[in-house]
């Protein structure tokens, strides 16, 4: 079996390389971004079976990095992270917008692999 591919996009390099290191532990292979246009580029060149993508970073939100990978590949497997509250209505769009998943930090590790297994092609 092939190991599936995750990409992680997240602006904080401490939560980005320690979820990293975990994930490869765990067997996957981890692509990073630290900003929602890197995540983009990211998903276009590796195509990830799933995405991990906080919502508040620089360039580009997790909500339009989320659209344009959307518009990119319709099927697109993307999660959503966030230690804050949701804006429930930019939340509820993504949501009908086939969003994945929310994932809220602090998350464990046994959490987030259940989502890659659940939500991975």
């Amino acid at each position: 079996m092939k190991s599936k591919t995750i990409l992680l996009a997240d602006d904080d390099s401490d939560v980005l390389e320690s979820t990293q290191y975990l994930l490869m532990e765990e067997g996957f292979n981890v692509i990073t971004a630290t900003n929602g246009k890197q995540a983009t580029e990211q998903y276009k060149e590796f195509n990830p079976d799933v995405v991990f993508m906080d919502i508040k970073m620089p360039v580009l939100n997790g909500y339009d990095a989320f659209y344009q990978i959307k518009e990119f590949d319709k099927n697109a497997k993307i999660i959503l992270t966030s230690s804050y509250a949701i804006d429930d209505e930019q939340f509820q769009k993504a949501k009908n917008n086939t969003l994945s998943d929310l994932l809220n930090k602090p998350f464990k590790l046994q959490t987030m692999v259940h989502m890659i297994e659940k939500h991975s092609r």
